[in-house]
C-alpha cells in the first residue's frame, strides 16, 4: 500500500472526509434507484432488462421518450388514452390516481410513498426551484399577480409575515441575506443528509420556526417542490401527535419531531396556507362560470407532486378527524384556540378540491369528514363544513353531485330524532342549508326526492292499514313511526326544498319554466293531510300545527292553492274551546314551537285553551293573507267567517282573550273582502279566463291587503317573542 501524500493528511485532517464518502454513497444509492427504474421501464416497454443493456440504449430511449411526450401532449384529457405501461399518465383519470385508490393498503401506503420516492422528488424539487428563482422585478411582479389572484393569502401574508413581500433592499444586505440563506440551506441540507444515520439510531430532526421560515420563504418566492415535501412531511408528524404506535401508524415514520405548541400552530397553519399556492403554480386551474372547475396541464407531467397532494390530503383529513369541535358560535383566532384551527382546517381544505375531484377515494373520505361535522358540531364549523360541501357539489360531475345530496340527507336525519330547545336552532340551520343544496340541481335532486317522499308515504300506508287491523297494542307502536320529531322535519324539509325550487321567483327568473321539483307538492301535500286526519286528538294539535306552517310556506312560495281552512277549524269544533270545560291552573304556558304532543295535564285548561286560540288565530291570520290576493277571495271566507261567528255566539269559542282575537281576524278578513270587491269591479275578464284570474294584483304583495298589513305586525310581535325566550334559554344554559 502506497504512502499518503500530505494532502490526502490535510484532506483528511479537515473533516471533510467524512462528508465526502457520506455524499459519494448517497449519490451511488440514488444512482442504483435510477437503474432499477430504468429496468423496470424497459421492461414495460419490451425492451433491454440489464442495466448495462439499458445504458447502452440510453440514447434510444432518449428519443423514444420525446416521442411518448408529444404523444402524451396529443392524448391528454381523451378518454382511455394513454396508460401506465408509458411509465407517463394520459389522462385526468390516471394522473390523479383514480385506478390506485381501490387498491389495498388505504391511507398507510399512500403516506408511505413519501418516504420511499424522497430522492426522486428531491431531484425534481432542485430542478424546478432552478428553473422558478426569480430576480426582484419578476417577484414584485408575481406578487402583484397573487394579490389578485389569492387575495385572501395574500391578505394574511400581510398580517401574519409582511416580510416576506419585502423586496428591494441594497445589494449589500441582498448579499448578506444570500450568504445567510446559503448558510442555512446548507445547515439544512446537511441534516437531510444525516437523515440515514438518524433514522438507525432513532433520532428526529426537530422542526424549528427557522426551519419554517426557510420553507415559506422558499414556496413563496420559488415554489419549491422540496420545501413543500419537507413542509408535508412535518406535517404529517404533527398530525399523528401523541397517538399510540398502532393508532399512529405511519407518523411514526416522518423525520421530524414537534416539540412546542408554538411550532405546532405555525407549521399546520403554514401547511394550510401555503400548499395550495404551490400546488396551482405547479398545477394550475380555471374556475368556469358555473363553478366548474377545469384543470389546466403541464406538458411535463409531475407524478411525485400527484402522490404529494393526495397524501397530504389524507393526512389533513386525520388532522381534521382528530381537532375536537366545541358547540359554541365563538369562533377563535385562527393561531388560538382548537375550535378555530379546526375552522382553519375546513376551509383551507376547499383550496384542494380541484385536484382530488377524480380521486374519488379521497372524495369520499372529504365528503364523510364533512357531514360528520356538518351534523354534530358547532353552528360555526356546521357552517363551514356546508361550504367545503357546497364548493365540492358545483365542482364535481354529476356523479359527485348525487353522492352529495344522497348522503347530505342521511346525515340530516339521526340529528331530528333529538329535538330540544337548544337543539332546534342547529337543527333548522340544518334543514335549511341541505335545502339549498338539494336546489342547486332541481334535474338531479328529482330521483332523491321522489325516493324519500315515497319512503315518507310508505310509513303512512303501514300505519293506515295498522290501524284498521283492531289490534290497540300495534296501533299505538304504528302510530310511533309517524308521529314523531323526525317524520314531521322530514315533512318540513321536503317543504323547503319543493317551496323553494317551483316558487313563482324561480319560474320568473327561468322565464316561466317550471321546476322539474314541481311535480312532486301534490304527494307531499297529500302525505301532510294525512297526517293530519290520522290521529285527531287534542293532544297532538301541536304536531298538526307544525305540519300547517309547513303547507303554508308552499303556498306564500309557489301560489298553490290548498284547502287548510277545515283543518285549522277543526281545532275550534274541539273540546278544549268549551268554556265550561276550562280549568285554571299553574301551569306555564305552551311553546307549540318545542313540542309535538301535549301533556295531559295540560288537557282542558285555561293556559292550554288560550294557547291554542293563540296559535290557531295567527294560523288562520297567515293562511288568509297569502291568499288575500286572489280574485275569489270574498267567496274562500265566507265559510270561514260562518264558522267563526257560530262559535262566538254558542259560547263555545274559548275564553274572552280568545273570543277577542277572532273578532279581530273577522275585521280584517271583512275589510279585506272590501278591498278585492272594490278591485274586481273595474275587471273586463270573466271567471273562465284563468290567465287574466292569474293576473289579478300580479305585482303587488299580501301587505297591500288589510289582512296581508295586520298579518306583518303580528310577526314582528312573534318574532321578537321568539328572541326573548332564546335569549332566557341562552341564560339558562349558562347558568
Amino acid at each position: 500500500m502506497g504512502k499518503s501524500t500530505k494532502a490526502f493528511k490535510k484532506f483528511a485532517s479537515s473533516g471533510k472526509l467524512k462528508d465526502t464518502i457520506r455524499n459519494r454513497r448517497q449519490h451511488q444509492q440514488v444512482k442504483r434507484k435510477l437503474d432499477e427504474r430504468k429496468t423496470h421501464r424497459a421492461k414495460q416497454r419490451g425492451g433491454p432488462q440489464d442495466v448495462s443493456d439499458v445504458e447502452n440504449h440510453e440514447t434510444k430511449d432518449d428519443q423514444d421518450t420525446e416521442e411518448d411526450d408529444e404523444k402524451d401532449r396529443k392524448t391528454i384529457g381523451q378518454p382511455g388514452a394513454g396508460g401506465r405501461a408509458g411509465g407517463v399518465a394520459k389522462t385526468v383519470e390516471e394522473l390523479f390516481g383514480t385506478g390506485g385508490l381501490d387498491a389495498e393498503g388505504g391511507e398507510d401506503s399512500e403516506l408511505e410513498e413519501l418516504d420511499t420516492e424522497d430522492e426522486e422528488e428531491e431531484e425534481i424539487g432542485e430542478e424546478e426551484e432552478e428553473e422558478d428563482v426569480l430576480d426582484e422585478e419578476g417577484m414584485k411582479k408575481a406578487m402583484k399577480d397573487l394579490a389578485k389572484k389569492d387575495p385572501e393569502f395574500y391578505k394574511f401574508l400581510e398580517e401574519n409575515d409582511e416580510d416576506l413581500l419585502k423586496f428591494g433592499q441594497s445589494s449589500k444586505t441582498k448579499g448578506k441575506n444570500r450568504e445567510d440563506s446559503d448558510e442555512e440551506m446548507d445547515s439544512e441540507s446537511d441534516e437531510v443528509e444525516d437523515l440515514d444515520e438518524d433514522n438507525e439510531v432513532g433520532k428526529k430532526i426537530s422542526v424549528t420556526l427557522k426551519m419554517i421560515r426557510q420553507w415559506q420563504e422558499a414556496m413563496l418566492k420559488q415554489h419549491s417542490i422540496r420545501s413543500l415535501r419537507k413542509t408535508l412531511l412535518a406535517f404529517r408528524s404533527a398530525a399523528h401527535m401523541n397517538e399510540d404506535d398502532a393508532v399512529q401508524g405511519t407518523g411514526l415514520n416522518t423525520k421530524y419531531s414537534i416539540d412546542s405548541a408554538q411550532v405546532f400552530n405555525k407549521l399546520v397553519i403554514t401547511t394550510l396556507k401555503y400548499t395550495p399556492v404551490v400546488v396551482a403554480h405547479h398545477f394550475p386551474y380555471k374556475t368556469l362560470s358555473q363553478g366548474k372547475i377545469k384543470l389546466q396541464l403541464p406538458k411535463k407531467l409531475n407524478q411525485p407532486l400527484n402522490r404529494l397532494v393526495l397524501s397530504h390530503f389524507s393526512t389533513l383529513l386525520h388532522l381534521i378527524r382528530s381537532l375536537p369541535s366545541t358547540p359554541s358560535s365563538v369562533v377563535a383566532n385562527e393561531d388560538e384556540g382548537v375550535n378555530g384551527l379546526l375552522l382553519t382546517a375546513i376551509r383551507e381544505s376547499t383550496k384542494l378540491v380541484p385536484w382530488i375531484l377524480s380521486a374519488r377515494k379521497h372524495l369520499r373520505a372529504y365528503l364523510k369528514v364533512l357531514l360528520d361535522l356538518w351534523s354534530s358540531s358547532g353552528d360555526d364549523v356546521r357552517i363551514a363544513a356546508f361550504l367545503s360541501v357546497r364548493k365540492l357539489f358545483v365542482a364535481g360531475d354529476d356523479a359527485v353531485k348525487d353522492l352529495c345530496l344522497r348522503n347530505i340527507y342521511r346525515a340530516l336525519l339521526p340529528p331530528l330524532r333529538h329535538t330540544t330547545p337548544h337543539t332546534l336552532p342547529s337543527l333548522n340551520l340544518m334543514k335549511n342549508t341541505a335545502s339549498e343544496l338539494y336546489q342547486l340541481a332541481p334535474s338531479l335532486s328529482y330521483q332523491h326526492a321522489f325516493g324519500f317522499i315515497r319512503m315518507l308515504a310508505v310509513h303512512l300506508r303501514n300505519v293506515v292499514r295498522s290501524s284498521t287491523t283492531g289490534h290497540g297494542g300495534d296501533n299505538q307502536q304504528a302510530f310511533k313511526t309517524v308521529y314523531n320529531w323526525q317524520y314531521i322535519h322530514c315533512i318540513d324539509f321536503w317543504s323547503q326544498v319543493l317551496g323553494g325550487s317551483a316558487s313563482l321567483q324561480n319560474r320568473k327568473a327561468n322565464a316561466g319554466l317550471e321546476s322539474p321539483l314541481k311535480p312532486l307538492l301534490y304527494p307531499l301535500v297529500q302525505i301532510a293531510l294525512g297526517v293530519m286526519r290520522l290521529l285527531p286528538s287534542s293532544r297532538y294539535f301541536p304536531l298538526r300545527f307544525h305540519i300547517l306552517h309547513a303547507l303554508l310556506r308552499i303556498i306564500t312560495h309557489t301560489g298553490t292553492y290548498i284547502p287548510l281552512a277545515p283543518f285549522i277549524l277543526e281545532i275550534l269544533d274541539s273540546t278544549e274551546f268549551r268554556r265550561s270545560n276550562s280549568k285554571k291552573g299553574t301551569l306555564k304556558p305552551l311553546d307549540f314551537e318545542y313540542i309535538i304532543r301535549a301533556s295531559s295535564s295540560y288537557l282542558k285548561t285555561r293556559v292550554f285553551q288560550e294557547g291554542l286560540g293563540e296559535e290557531l288565530v295567527f294560523l288562520l291570520g297567515e293562511y288568509h293573507a297569502a291568499v288575500s290576493t286572489q280574485i275569489a277571495f270574498p267567496e274562500m271566507i265566507l265559510p270561514v267567517i260562518v264558522t267563526i261567528k257560530k262559535h262566538i255566539k254558542k259560547g263555545t269559542a274559548g275564553s274572552p282573550k280568545v273570543v277577542s282575537s277572532l273578532k279581530t281576524l273577522i275585521e280584517k278578513l271583512e275589510a279585506t273582502k272590501t278591498f278585492i270587491e272594490t278591485k274586481r269591479r273595474n275587471v273586463s275578464f270573466a271567471p273562465k279566463d284563468r290567465v287574466e284570474m292569474e293576473r289579478f294584483l300580479e305585482g303587488h304583495g299580501a301587505e297591500v291587503t288589510p289582512v296581508g298589513n295586520w298579518m306583518r305586525l303580528q310577526r314582528k310581535i312573534r318574532e321578537q317573542k321568539r328572541r326573548e325566550v332564546e335569549k332566557a334559554l341562552r341564560e339558562e344554559e349558562d347558568n
